[in-house]
């Protein structure tokens, strides 16, 4: 062994190997094949480890996806005689759905769409069910639509909070509009003359503005039954901006609906009952759709 050659321990210790060979001081080149040789053999076994545990794990990620079953909705909150969709994914196709109350609530399933439709009020489970038997669950609450004794009054007004301003009973401007980027804006503006009587130095007004990226208002294709039994919900949904005796308030629009679209007759414009939630608080509007904002 040539343990106190000068050149064969600074090797070793650079490659940071615990092995000395016994060789010849006038033949270095040995001493690195030899090292080089024992290093590329001590990495094969752990750079073959690193391979199979990638390949087990993608395995078991793969197997995990298709092990749950998962729902753009979770939890689904209807009106009665309201009808929604909900997507499955993961699992296996076909898949069974079955309500735990069919009375509560009938659901069918079409490829990976379910058809949820609400019979009365309460709250139930619907079990979806793969080709492999694996569950999952959805819950749903049916409650009684708070606005359906207004679906039989067309008369153009708004009501939110403390505020009722109805048209023939309140002078001033109602308009509800639809923007080319799908903005939907309800105003209603006090009339200059009016306010100037009452001394005010600004007039009143009320904006409910929020966006319909799924043309629930003013689609040209929608009837009655098809667009009252769509909805739409969106999390900071708009804004209402309301204007009272001068001073100003700001308000996040939480959600909105459509309540119910009611087809014009002869050049008549469609009137929308458009229910709206702000600070907590449920709102209604009832308007026809006039002239496109420019």
């Amino acid at each position: 062994m040539v343990k106190n050659d000068p050149f064969v321990q600074r090797f070793v210790n650079g490659a940071r190997l615990t092995y000395v060979y016994s060789i010849s001081q006038n033949k270095p080149h040995m001493i690195v094949q030899k090292i080089e040789k024992e290093i590329i053999m001590k990495k094969r076994p752990i750079y073959l480890l690193s391979l199979m545990l990638l390949g087990v794990f993608m395995i078991a990620c793969d197997k995990n996806d298709n092990d749950t079953l998962t729902f753009d909705n979770q939890n689904v909150e209807l009106f009665i005689d309201e009808t929604t969709t909900v997507k499955v994914s993961g699992g296996a196709a076909p898949y069974t759905v079955k309500a735990a109350d069919e009375t509560i609530a009938e659901a069918t399933v079409t490829g990976n769409v379910i058809t949820l439709k609400a019979l009365k009020e309460g709250t139930t489970t619907l079990k979806v069910t793969d080709n492999n038997d694996i569950v999952g669950t959805i819950g749903v609450k049916v409650t009684k639509d708070p606005f359906e004794e207004e679906k039989e009054d067309a008369t153009v007004r708004v009501a939110w909070d403390t505020i009722k301003i109805v048209q023939g009973t309140d002078a001033g401007q109602y308009v509800l509009t639809k923007a080319e980027d799908k903005t939907v804006t309800f105003t209603w503006t006090e009339e200059a003359e009016a306010a100037l009587q009452e001394g005010e130095t600004e007039v009143d007004s009320f904006v409910l503005t929020f966006k319909d990226p799924k043309d629930l208002i003013g689609a040209v294709e929608e009837d009655e039954e098809a667009a009252a039994s769509r909805a739409e919900q969106q999390v900071a949904a708009g804004t209402l901006t309301i204007t009272l005796d001068g001073e100003v308030s700001e308000h996040d629009v939480a959600s909105w609906r459509l309540v119910q679209a009611q087809p014009a007759e002869g050049e008549e414009a469609n009137t929308y009952w458009i229910a709206f939630t702000a600070n907590s608080k449920e709102g209604l509007v009832v308007a026809p759709l006039t002239e496109p904002a420019q």
